[in-house]
């Protein structure tokens, strides 16, 4: 079966859940350290007395526990209701201070409002639109694979690549620019008129992931239009599924910049954009010359 898009394949694996309680709560602790929580802990996933709480953790210093329920199908909003309160009964045992459900159901906003009133401390409500959206960031592709068994789509590998290490390269980039401009405009200054000096000339590391993407793109539209002259002269043959696919990826590049905008490109127009693209890509940690897409 071919794979849904627009998020709606993790909506629905996670929906249709069958691999039972145990993944579901290491499921919920990946969740949650990727949210900020720490010392995350499933207390028994694989069976046992757990005390009240399918999960501990931190959050700010502050004791929080949490529920699971990942049934297979949408529920009746009164058998949710029913777990969540059950699970709730753990926090006065434990002595938390907030409450964490999460969930592969379907909860509308009325409905999550009153299970929020059900509490006298902090909860938040991990339901199935808001875990789906977190799967279906760069950083969990992994986990929704391990999980789910959903591999990355060519557009997501290079969302991988441009979020890859962001922090630690935006530290790194903002170390350089602030030798640079002590070098520059002379190391007496104070850190902060270094960095109020002109700062507009600075790219932010927003705009140049941006554009590695762009480039990227263009670079890969212009190669399958190479492929596509050879596939359609018989001088190269391609398994009808790939070239399926590629055509489809090809069509969402011309809606999305143009066609206009897709070349075709003067030789040196070609190697500029080449150029740039191995440029961006150096500045963001990858070796000179590395032009894969």
């Amino acid at each position: 079966m071919s794979r849904r898009d627009g998020g709606r394949e993790t909506w629905h694996r996670l929906l249709e859940w069958d691999r039972g309680q145990a993944d579901s709560e290491r499921l919920a602790a990946n969740i949650l350290i990727s949210e900020g929580f720490e010392n995350v802990d499933p207390s028994h996933p694989l069976g046992g007395r757990d005390g009240g709480k399918d999960i501990i953790c931190n959050f700010n210093n502050d004791k929080w526990i949490g529920g699971v329920y990942f049934p297979r199908g949408q529920q009746t909003f009164s058998e949710i209701k029913k777990k969540f309160l059950h699970d709730t009964e753990g926090i006065k045992k434990n002595g938390a201070k907030g409450f964490i459900f999460i969930t592969n159901q379907e909860i509308t906003l009325l409905h999550r409002k009153e299970l929020e009133d059900k509490c006298d401390v902090d909860v938040r409500i991990y339901h199935l639109e808001r875990i789906a959206d977190i799967l279906n960031t760069p950083k969990m592709y992994g986990v929704r694979l391990d999980f789910l068994d959903i591999e990355m789509t060519k557009e997501e590998q290079v969302s991988v690549f441009a979020s890859r290490d962001d922090e630690k390269k935006l530290i790194n980039m903002q170390k350089d620019i602030e030798f640079i401009k002590q070098r520059l405009y002379g190391a007496e200054l104070p850190y902060e008129d270094i960095f109020s000096v002109e700062d507009e000339e600075i790219r932010s590391l927003d705009e140049v992931v941006k554009m590695m993407n762009e480039f990227c793109d263009k670079v890969w539209f212009n190669r399958h239009l190479s492929l596509a002259y050879r596939v359609e002269s018989g001088m190269e043959s391609v398994d009808p599924k790939i070239w399926k696919g590629a055509i489809e990826s090809a069509q969402k590049m011309i809606n999305k910049y143009g066609e206009q905008n897709l070349g075709p490109y003067s030789d040196f127009e070609w190697g500029m954009l080449n150029g740039k693209l191995s440029a961006l890509r150096w500045v963001l940690g990858d070796e000179w010359d590395m032009l894969d897409t």
